[in-house]
């Protein structure tokens, strides 16, 4: 698939009439801010690596924990290649708990959840045992970094260069770009052998070649649509919640592209594959080709209405955006950049031929994902153990997309622009922090930030990192991790220039203060509720005393 650079990514039919480059919001700016942007120059592909090192930095693992999200996907995988079986029945016996699991009407043990994970780590699973590298530790390891990290870290780039379909300000491009890879949870699902960095990887890199066929951005259109197809269709074998943005997806094509009925027909030849090895799966293991595991899951709050909808709910929705120890708008509140960006390209005609119809399809996305969480049962709204929203990690990519057209209209004012910049570095100390520290918050827990998760650097609790790999121990392992980041994101939003110290020292204050605010929400009564004593069992590497 050969889709077009970003920096030719617009087309003057699409410019409006206060849109000399092709995808400025609003006037154009005064030349004094134009010269000030012209500095910030596109990022190659060596910038990247930037991020590949916040990413593979630390290894948070507790063997003691046993993941229940994690697990059954690893032993899945185990029994593939030792047992030529898809159940858990011989493998089994490492799980803590069943949780994720389900008892199938063959009575065979399989995950709860589609098998594409599990599945797509088989061949790694085959080289750690070509190498001997078979505990528990070393494969959980190959499993995130192979199936996980590398392939979200490969998407960055694919974001970026879309991107400037939403706007072709830099800085706004940057913005985006950190608020979804360190500053949302996608950044902690990135680290984990789970599925939701996967899906949002899927759609984003789907909607891509979506966009590069309905924009003639690529030489190739129909190797764009099989693609768009085969990316939508492993996707929801990943997770089942994927066929939501798909749908939306492959509408989008359907309605902004030419030769519909050929566009249409490759899709359909791209997830043909996988929707019948998905389909095959079903059959095999429940005994029909539309039931999935959460009929027969261990987890009865599964069962209830179709996946766990069961229809709109306060609660649910209140988990999922404003709740202080989960919800989006608290822990990643540039959020609110994307409904900004949104209500600009609309408004204006002229930003509506450019990207209205990528500016509605993610807002679409976004809106529908938040209804069908806020749809679900309480539990599962809350998703558990986890850091930020994890069923909401699949829209984040469209958020972010939008939040790049929010922030070129928030840069108008030198207030607001300072604003948005701290709101995404507020969100990339929670994230980053959170995500390296300890990726499974307590749901029990009223704000994990201060109930646990800097308690624990502050006694001295940090995961296994390069850090601990080369004899450091406590907050010392993480300091490298944590001011090279801070050095990182700073650069990115073009702060370390000498003429920007004014402005350094307002973001970083303001996003100082967004943390710090954080406190004032309630903290958990350790009397009633403590994490300490499950701490003090799983935690590895052990804190000097």
């Amino acid at each position: 698939m050969a889709v077009a650079p970003a920096d030719n990514a617009g087309d003057a039919a699409s410019r409006g009439p206060h849109d000399p480059d092709g995808g400025g919001i609003g006037p154009p700016p005064r030349p004094r801010a134009r010269m000030a942007d012209a500095t910030l120059p596109a990022l190659r592909w060596y910038h990247f690596l930037l991020f590949a090192v916040v990413y593979l930095y630390a290894f948070p693992y507790f063997d003691r924990l046993r993941n229940a999200n994690e697990m059954p996907r690893i032993l899945m995988t185990k029994a593939i290649v030792n047992h030529r079986e898809l159940y858990l029945d011989h493998v089994q016996g490492e799980l803590f708990t069943h949780t994720d699991t389900a008892v199938a009407p063959n009575h065979h043990t399989y995950p709860n959840k589609p098998p594409g994970p599990s599945v797509l780590a088989v061949p790694v699973y085959a080289v750690c045992k070509l190498l001997r590298l078979t505990s528990l530790r070393q494969i959980t390891w190959a499993f995130r970094v192979f199936v996980v990290t590398v392939p979200s870290l490969l998407f960055l780039p694919l974001f970026y260069r879309l991107s400037r379909r939403f706007t072709t300000d830099e800085i706004s491009r940057r913005i985006a770009l950190v608020a979804y890879a360190l500053g949302s949870q996608a950044m902690a699902y990135a680290l984990l052998f789970m599925s939701h960095a996967l899906t949002a990887v899927l759609a984003g890199s789907a909607f891509v070649a979506a966009v590069a066929v309905a924009r003639r951005g690529t030489s190739r259109p129909g190797w764009a649509a099989t693609y768009t197809g085969f990316a939508c269709s492993l996707a929801v074998a990943m997770d089942y919640q994927s066929a939501l943005p798909s749908v939306v997806i492959g509408l989008y094509v359907l309605l902004a592209a030419r030769r519909r009925v050929a566009n249409v027909l490759l899709m359909a030849a791209g997830a043909l594959p996988i929707a019948v090895l998905l389909g095959a799966y079903h059959q095999h293991a429940y005994g029909g080709v539309l039931k999935s595991g959460y009929s027969y899951a261990v987890d009865t709050a599964l069962k209830n209405g179709f996946m766990g909808l069961v229809g709109p709910s306060w609660t649910s929705l209140v988990n999922t955006l404003f709740l202080p120890a989960n919800g989006l708008v608290v822990l990643a509140p540039w959020v609110l950049l994307a409904i900004v960006g949104a209500i600009a390209v609309l408004a204006s005609r002229g930003l509506r031929r450019r990207c209205g119809a990528e500016v509605l399809a993610c807002a679409v996305i976004f809106v529908a994902d938040t209804l069908m969480l806020g749809s679900l049962v309480p539990y599962m709204a809350r998703g558990g153990w986890c850091v930020g929203p994890r069923y909401m990690t699949l829209a984040m990519p469209f958020v972010a997309w939008l939040a790049a057209a929010g922030f070129e209209v928030a840069k108008r004012r030198r207030p607001t622009r300072l604003l948005g910049l701290a709101l995404v570095l507020a969100s990339v100390v929670v994230f980053v922090v959170g995500a390296t520290t300890f990726p499974h918050w307590p749901d029990r827990l009223a704000n994990p930030l201060y109930d646990l998760i800097f308690p624990l650097l502050g006694r001295g609790y940090v995961a296994h990192s390069l850090g601990t790999a080369i004899g450091l121990r406590g907050l010392p392992a993480m300091l490298p991790l944590y001011a090279f980041t801070l050095v990182a994101v700073l650069w990115l939003f073009g702060l370390l220039r000498r003429r920007a110290l004014p402005a350094l020292v307002v973001v970083c204050s303001l996003a100082a203060t967004l943390v710090v605010g954080q406190r004032a929400f309630p903290m958990t009564d350790q009397r009633v509720v403590s994490p300490w004593p499950m701490i003090e069992t799983i935690w590895e590497p052990r804190p000097r005393r």
